[in-house]
């Protein structure tokens, strides 16, 4: 076994990620090269993944026919390969930007003026805001690497001079919107806010407005009151002197003309509410089948809304004058589903069991618990492709996620985090224990939460999937963007945090035994969750008589090439159908 240091992606780290990727494509290629054309179907159907709109424009980001695009006013105005991850249309103009990757956090940011490029700029750049003749870019710096003396930070910057940013705490974000002549920028982590407003052609005025210990929305201005979505309980809606209370747990808010077209959660499914501006409940919109957002946006009147469903990349919804109409949609299937929940000493968790066509004990569990992510309905191909092909799938809502509110994001984060791990190994158990063989799965936070099932409970499991994880607890906050998640997991270098993540840190948990057959997997160019984690983690993994294998494709965190999903994706199901099948590894 190489003695390789994984922190450093140089061409000797990559070279062997590249060899042991190959070992395993071999063993899987015979069952690949049937699975991968039955697949791609899944893979490339149309899907929108983001909506936004002002008077005179409806802005989207679709994927179709292997391509990203932005469609503007039902035309494409721009086509790519790559990966689109935001848009940003002018409120009174005709200049459209749009952030394009490989997959990667850093990329590009090109500005159109109607159809034609007009600037462009690379680094890891978050958003634009348009002033009358010109704009700023809220963009970040950061290093493979963190040591104290330099964390990344996150800044606004005007013709390349930081304006704005230089008294925001380390590991804060910064996102913005302008409203008329007022800008209004929120520093944010995981957990606190501050907000800061201003005049937007002035950043000189842009100063503190209010601290909180929460995370907020800006939902804009009414009769000069800013009027914020708070993420407290439920969720409120505040203009400081005037707030009401969401009644159920909320997802997103956009302002309307009629009050404020409010997202709620029931049990992980959403719901859209429309709620008066002195919080009187004025009509619910209800779907025949689970659903949930994807994008919500509005133009301060109007609104644009993108749901999902389990078989139902998209649809788009209007609302206009209290209505809510769908005006197209994508339907593939429609899964046979149930839910149910697994009761814990304190609290009850919420599953949606999706049933295979056809009868059959093979299921795949799959979880995240964290950063207040709700696992919504939504389109997931390669679990699309497998209810067609015999496998049955149960996506848990667990502590961390925010399905229930602010409190049940916080009951899994921090020194709550082994909430989300018992929660998931309830789960497992309960279907364990019916007769199902149980293949876990989580990707990103979710791959800490399938490493540490595998580590701990592998009696449980037929197999896991470990997908772009993070893993090593005493690490991870100081590579790439690791940082930022020291307010959801605790910090390292504080004795007392120290010790509790190293106690349950999946890195430190393997023993030298025969695990369940598991892959890991991430990318290259993976400038997020560094691709150390799933490397020295396979390497030790490897180092038991486990059977191991490691998928290092191309693309980062955030996607990559459509043709390099869809490689990637059918070797997950080739490895799921390997399991499954019984034969030796």
């Amino acid at each position: 076994m190489k003695n390789l240091n994984f922190e450093i992606m140089d061409k000797t780290t990559r070279e062997y990620a590249l060899e042991q990727t190959n070992v395993s494509k071999k063993i899987f290629n015979s069952v690949y090269k049937g699975i991968e054309p039955d697949l791609r179907p899944y893979i490339f159907t149309e899907k929108i993944k983001t909506v936004r709109m002002n008077k005179e424009k409806q802005c989207f980001i679709t994927i179709d026919k292997g391509k990203n695009n932005l469609v503007v006013n039902k035309n494409i105005l721009y086509s790519t390969d790559g990966v689109i991850v935001w848009i940003k249309a002018e409120v009174n103009g005709n200049r459209i930007a749009l952030f394009e990757t490989n997959g990667k956090d850093s990329g590009t940011v090109k500005i159109f003026r109607e159809s034609k490029i007009i600037y462009e700029e690379e680094g890891f750049i978050h958003d634009i805001i348009f002033t009358s003749d010109s704009f700023y870019i809220i963009k970040e710096s950061r290093n493979e690497r963190a040591e104290d003396s330099n964390y990344s930070s996150n800044a606004v910057y005007f013709n390349n001079e930081c304006v704005f940013g230089k008294e925001i705490p380390a590991g804060f974000g910064i996102v913005a919107e302008s409203y008329g002549n007022k800008i209004v920028l929120a520093a944010e982590d995981n957990t606190r806010t501050i907000i800061y407003t201003g005049e937007l052609n002035d950043s000189l005025t842009w100063k503190k407005f209010r601290e909180y210990d929460k995370r907020l929305k800006a939902l804009g201005y009414r009769q000069d009151k800013l009027y914020t979505l708070i993420f407290d309980g439920n969720g409120i809606i505040s203009s400081g002197d005037n707030k009401f209370s969401i009644n159920e747990p909320v997802q997103d808010a956009v302002s309307v003309k009629d009050g404020f077209l409010v997202v709620c959660m029931r049990d992980a499914k959403s719901i859209p509410v429309l709620y008066s501006n002195d919080g009187k409940i004025l009509k619910e919109y209800k779907f025949d089948s689970p659903r949930g957002v994807i994008s919500l946006d509005s133009d301060g009147e109007n609104a644009l809304m993108i749901m999902s469903g389990f078989g139902t990349p998209y649809e788009i919804y209007r609302y206009e004058n209290q209505n809510l109409e769908k005006i197209k949609s994508n339907p593939v299937s429609e899964p046979n589903t149930e839910e149910d929940f697994i009761s814990m000493e304190d609290y009850k968790a919420h599953y949606f069991f999706l049933k295979a066509k056809v009868e059959t004990y093979n299921t795949v569990i799959y979880g995240y618990g964290g950063f207040n992510i709700s696992l919504v309905p939504s389109y997931n191909s390669l679990f699309a492709y497998l209810l067609d092909h015999g496998v049955n799938v149960v996506i848990c809502n667990l502590p961390g996620g925010g399905e229930y509110g602010e409190e049940w994001h916080r009951l899994g984060m921090g020194r709550n985090k082994t909430n989300v791990f018992s929660s998931f190994r309830r789960i497992i158990k309960k279907f364990h224990d019916s007769g199902h063989k149980i293949i876990c799965y989580g990707v990103s936070n979710g791959g800490l939460l399938s490493s540490y099932t595998l580590t701990t409970v592998p009696g449980l499991l037929e197999g896991a999937i470990i997908g772009n994880p993070v893993i090593d607890m005493m690490k991870f906050h100081k590579l790439l963007a690791g940082q930022y998640w020291t307010s959801e997991y605790g910090n390292p270098d504080n004795k007392d945090d120290a010790a509790f993540l190293e106690n349950y840190s999946p890195m430190n948990k393997i023993k030298n035994m025969k695990y369940p057959p598991t892959l890991i997997y991430s990318r290259l160019e993976d400038d997020r969750v560094h691709p150390y984690h799933a490397l020295e983690f396979y390497n030790k993994l490897k180092a038991t008589e486990t059977s191991a294998f490691l998928m290092m494709g191309n693309g980062g965190h955030l996607g990559a090439d459509l043709e390099d999903i869809a490689s990637e994706t059918a070797y997950i199901a080739s490895f799921i159908q390997y399991v499954f099948s019984g034969e030796s590894l």
